[in-house]
């Protein structure tokens, strides 16, 4: 996979119900080239566990069609990847710090700025399919924080609400996906340096922490920082060690001081 913008192909939409959907569609017909859905706006964005994405105009929506070179195991890193891609470009062409949150979400401070949803289909050995994964990422990027429902407020922000500017979304968009092809070509060529470059943006590292495991249970402790198999270390407040790879984290420190 390599990193310049004639390598790649963006469709782009006015508005679409999932870039993800169609996405997982244009994969399944087995091309190799690079393709990413763009949309000015979706009807049905989707987050983790089905959870709905608030995408409104303004906002940089898109999902990538990437076959990495990686066993399937390791899919679940791609997430990784591209949250360090995104940050890296939003740094880039803003000059917003971004930090990340396991497994999926860009912050600035304590506000989300984005998030990242990661597709593989169901694949068989036995198939002459070649595996693919969807990497679909949301920024907001134009829409004023007073446009997002109220539940979002106090949560979530824009880069335009942060610097007072407008931004091109074409140029982000290319550069997004030059970014992300270039973290995944080096994720599969030394996947140390792609966790190092997650780890520099850790959100919760040394933060009060609350894990809510898939069966329910509440965890709270401190973050320990990204294991190399990707998952998520938690130090309990009874010293005990917890390696997360499901469930939510939510910060319950919202001071930000590690």
């Amino acid at each position: 996979m390599g990193s310049n913008d004639t390598e790649f192909d963006i469709i782009r939409y006015p508005l679409v119900d999932s870039t993800n959907r169609i996405a997982l569609e244009i994969g399944s017909q087995n091309t190799t080239h690079p393709t990413a859905i763009q949309a000015d706006e979706q009807s049905a964005g989707q987050g983790r566990d089905k959870r709905s994405f608030f995408s409104p105009r303004g906002g940089l929506y898109m999902s990538a069609v990437l076959r990495p070179r990686l066993s399937i195991k390791d899919f679940p890193l791609v997430t990784l990847a591209a949250g360090v891609a995104a940050a890296e470009t939003v740094e880039l062409i803003t000059g917003v710090s971004v930090q990340l949150k396991w497994p999926n979400d860009l912050y600035h401070g304590d506000k989300k700025i984005g998030g990242i949803l990661t597709e593989a289909a169901p694949y068989s050995p036995l198939s002459a399919d070649v595996p693919f994964v969807v990497v679909g990422i949301g920024l907001n990027v134009n829409t004023p924080s007073e446009f997002f429902p109220d539940p979002l407020r106090d949560r979530a922000t824009s880069l335009y609400s942060i610097t007072g500017q407008e931004f091109d979304i074409d140029i982000m968009a290319r550069s997004l996906m030059s970014a992300l092809l270039s973290e995944i070509t080096l994720l599969q060529d030394c996947r140390a340096e792609v966790l190092e470059h997650w780890r520099q943006r850790d959100l919760l590292f040394g933060r009060i922490i609350c894990w809510l495991d898939p069966a329910g249970r509440s965890i709270q402790g401190s973050g320990r920082g990204l294991l190399e198999d990707g998952r998520y270390r938690l130090t309990s407040t009874e010293g005990e060690e917890y390696y997360v790879v499901a469930g939510d984290i939510v910060i319950t420190d919202m001071s930000g001081q590690k």
